[in-house]
């Protein structure tokens, strides 16, 4: 009974309660409308597989939301790690084949557009809703010239074999989204670098009367989603078994939806890399629900639209809003 207590004043603290009523509910739903299907063994490490790769690359944009900001570079810098990993690992196009290298090479590529985005997002002083946007067609261009949209088949399966793998019943690649999610919340919970980031997004004036280095914690922010979507790339690319520089494509709205859906509020300073990863989870068990009630895909779009306009009207600070336009 101790130990019931203790879980749910944990629930309570971390600000997930929300989101876990939502996914009991949705998935009791569910359950009921598919006849069990849903909670079938099969179903579950299906959804599982499906929302690691999502909740990485919301964990990702969840970054720059806390600070205040907005992440738009998303498609962008996924497509041109995506051609990286097509072009440097073997293939029938190029004679390179830099093996599992292509794993910190990937991640750098992200980690260096985002440096590039969080830089001429801080010196330059051009809002983030632009900067990243801006950032994001540069990179999808270059990504096209590099890769002439083709699409790319990888010869060395191994990374593919790995993230496939399911020692514990659970996909290797569910378990590197979960040691993202602990990464990224430990930053946050435990080092200054967190508590800054929720100073920024809760008052950037009061956090640099603080003494608080706001443009460098604004472009370390950038930085590490950077290199979170050059993970999602490169588990995307090597998932499909192909690269191309489309891989970006539709990324943007399922992942900002996730991240709101979880809880973390588009005016900064609420949430966390837990509140991306459950975000993400509660997308897959919705999604995955309306295909097998055989839901027509229109009306999951307008589901996933109307998602995303309730939880923002749920977790946005009125506060911090001046006016609406």
């Amino acid at each position: 009974m101790q130990a019931l207590h203790s879980s749910l004043r944990w629930i309570r603290r971390s600000g997930v309660a929300t989101q876990l009523i939502s996914l009991a509910l949705i998935t009791t739903i569910f359950f009921i409308g598919t006849a069990g299907k849903s909670l079938t063994m099969s179903n579950i490490q299906v959804i599982l597989s499906l929302t690691a790769i999502p909740a990485i690359l919301a964990i990702g944009v969840h970054m720059t939301i806390v600070i205040g900001g907005i992440d738009l570079s998303l498609q962008g810098v996924v497509a041109l790690c995506a051609v990286f990993t097509g072009t440097l690992m073997a293939n029938k196009y190029t004679t390179y084949d830099v093996g599992l290298w292509i794993i910190p090479i990937t991640i750098a590529v992200g980690g260096l557009a985002g440096l590039l985005t969080g830089l001429t997002h801080t010196k330059l002083r051009i809002p983030s809703f632009i900067t990243t946007l801006g950032m994001s067609f540069v990179l999808y261009g270059v990504a096209v010239y590099i890769n002439k949209s083709q699409i790319v088949s990888l010869q060395d399966d191994r990374i593919q074999n790995f993230i496939h793998a399911a020692p514990f019943g659970i996909a290797n690649v569910v378990l590197i989204a979960v040691f993202v999610t602990t990464f990224v919340q430990f930053l946050q919970d435990r080092t200054p670098f967190g508590r800054h980031l929720y100073a920024i997004g809760g008052d950037e004036a009061l956090a640099k009367q603080l003494g608080v280095n706001v443009d460098r914690v604004k472009t370390l922010a950038f930085t590490l989603a950077g290199c979170l979507y050059g993970i999602g790339a490169l588990l995307l690319v090597t998932r499909m078994g192909s690269a191309t520089s489309r891989a970006g494509l539709n990324l943007l709205f399922p992942t900002i939806t996730a991240v709101v859906v979880g809880g973390v509020a588009l005016t900064g300073g609420v949430g966390g890399a837990k509140n991306a990863f459950l975000g993400a989870l509660i997308l897959a068990v919705l999604n995955n629900g309306m295909v097998l009630m055989a839901v027509n895909p229109y009306a999951q779009t307008a589901v996933n639209g109307v998602v995303l306009i309730v939880a923002v009207a749920l977790t946005i600070d009125r506060k911090k809003l001046g006016f609406i336009k």
